[in-house]
């Protein structure tokens, strides 16, 4: 659940679109495909119900030709709650502020 320090940070879901549309992919399938997991996988990160592993977000990074260490940060706002979250966005906030995703 977002709280208002992560009001404007970018979706997973979003952030899966964006991957999606700079590896020219169309499908959740294929975007599965290019990092190794299942559809059902990429099903349950657009749902809240998994996030994407260590691995498979800095995968998703480099197909994308994101920044890894951004992505990284994002994936810890995500999958964390309360206070931790907060301190997560605000290191996004603070070191990535030209960022795309905020």
């Amino acid at each position: 659940m977002k709280n208002m320090t992560t009001d404007h940070i970018i979706e997973l879901g979003d952030f899966l679109d964006l991957c999606k549309q700079r590896t020219n992919t169309v499908t959740d399938s294929n975007l599965a495909r290019k990092i190794d997991v299942t559809r059902s996988s990429i099903a349950l990160y657009r749902k809240g119900a998994s996030f994407p592993s260590d691995a498979n977000m800095v995968k998703l990074a480099k197909r994308a030709k994101l920044d890894v260490g951004e992505c990284l940060l994002l994936l810890n706002v995500w999958r964390s709650e309360g206070e931790a979250q907060t301190i997560y966005s605000e290191l996004c906030t603070s070191l990535y502020a030209n960022s795309k995703f905020l």
